[in-house]
């Protein structure tokens, strides 16, 4: 076995299409995202040769998007865990639905995604796996979103982890990560929120509902933009243990996410309170409800968590001229996304026309991303010999790289897009 080196193909010095080769003589590729923009989708560097296997860590879009493009004319060994491929598949039919409706060029079609599932070996947390002849692979709970893992390479005598998105404080829906890993000389890291910490869980909670709460009481409406994908179900979970007193709509593909989430009840904290929570939502599920949802103030949950399509375009079309509204944003909002663009001018597109919002908009820290002090604890606890900083925008990662410096004294490297690092 020769020396290993790891090679970003996407990731670097930026949030969205993580995609990261990691070369020892075989070749191990790590995620396969997409980056979606108005103008367009990014994908990652392409491959010079074909992977011996991929990991895929979770479900979103910026990990796992581009993964069926591998499919067009190659086959690969595939691993990731039970629930991961569940709503990697939601995810991967609606982009097609989306790229028809809106005639964008996807790279994919149902056949790949067929091909990819056929490929794809499903694996469970904490079960060793030889994923080549060199390479032995071990998945643990990164607590993100349902099934999301930390990634552990054991290549010869040498351990590198890969934490994915992780969280290792616990969350409404989640335990938080599984840190007990063990060994790891080289540690690759998300840096999405390096440079700051979040707010107490439970404060953010309660702030959050009064506001809710504020909206409807003053006969308006509480659109609440989410990501399909874990933050839809951990809102009306909220809503519901908080007695919000207010009619609770989800659209959107939360829908069908919460379907399949309910399906893994192994994987959550609370299983039958998640399911309490969604019973109690009315589930928009024709333009008769979705019409009705507009005729009497309450709050809205749907997607899509970054405004960049889905129902919520619909809801602002009508509800954006009212102050009484509220538009309650709740997850990271990519650079150049109409979410970030609305936090910070109020004023959004919407099929080729720019609304002025007049409801008022506010972000709340619902993070399912580690914070820099939960991301420095883990750099402490493994004392690995690297550690290479990903998946963060540029100058968010060069105040982590300088705060590790400080702290830890360990080295951490930014990787640049396609240049290969030598780890041994």
């Amino acid at each position: 076995m020769g020396s290993i080196s790891f090679t970003a193909l996407g990731g670097c010095n930026e949030v969205g299409r993580s995609s990261f080769l990691v070369d020892f003589g075989q070749k191990i590729l790590l995620e396969r995202g997409i980056k979606l923009l108005p103008t367009g989708t990014q994908y990652p560097g392409p491959i010079k040769t074909n992977p011996d296997a991929i990991v895929i860590s979770h479900a979103h879009l910026d990990h796992s998007g581009a993964l069926p493009n591998l499919f067009v004319e190659s086959r690969f060994l595939t691993y990731m865990t039970p629930p991961t491929l569940q709503l990697s598949k939601i995810l991967w039919y609606d982009s097609l639905n989306i790229s028809g409706m809106e005639n964008q060029d996807i790279q994919f079609s149902k056949e790949e995604i067929a091909k990819t599932e056929q490929y794809t070996f499903p694996v469970v947390y904490r079960r060793p796996l030889d994923i080549t002849s060199d390479c032995r692979m071990e998945l643990f709970d990164a607590g993100h979103i349902l099934g999301s893992a930390m990634v552990k390479l054991s290549i010869g005598d040498k351990q590198l982890l890969y934490t994915g998105d992780y969280k290792v404080e616990e969350t409404r829906l989640f335990k938080g990560a599984d840190m007990n890993v063990g060994k790891v000389d080289y540690l690759v890291i998300e840096s999405t929120y390096g440079d700051r910490n979040h707010p107490k869980r439970k404060e953010c909670e309660k702030l959050f509902v009064e506001e809710v709460q504020d909206t409807v009481d003053k006969g308006g409406w509480a659109l609440i933009p989410a990501f399909a994908v874990g933050r839809s179900q951990e809102i009306i979970d909220i809503l519901f243990e908080y007695k919000v007193n207010a009619p609770i709509y989800l659209d959107g593909m939360g829908q069908k996410v919460a379907r399949a989430t309910t399906r893994f009840p192994e994987y959550l904290k609370d299983p039958k309170f998640l399911e309490k929570a969604l019973k109690h939502a009315i589930w928009v599920k024709n333009r008769g409800i979705r019409a009705k949802a507009m005729k009497k103030p309450g709050v809205i949950v749907t997607t899509a968590g970054m405004l960049t399509g889905g129902p919520i375009l619909d809801y602002l079309k009508k509800l954006h001229k009212s102050e009484h509204n509220s538009v309650l944003l709740t997850g990271y909002q990519v650079e150049g996304t109409p979410g970030r663009k609305l936090m910070e001018t109020n004023k959004i597109e919407i099929d080729g026309k720019l609304y002025d919002v007049k409801a008022k908009v506010e972000k709340f820290d619902f993070s399912a991303h580690a914070s820099q002090e939960e991301m420095l604890q883990t750099i402490k606890k493994l004392q690995p010999q690297k550690v290479l900083l990903v998946h963060g925008d540029k100058e968010v990662i060069d105040v982590f790289k300088q705060k590790i410096g400080e702290e830890t004294g360990i080295p951490a490297t930014v990787p640049s897009l396609k240049k290969k690092i030598e780890l041994e």
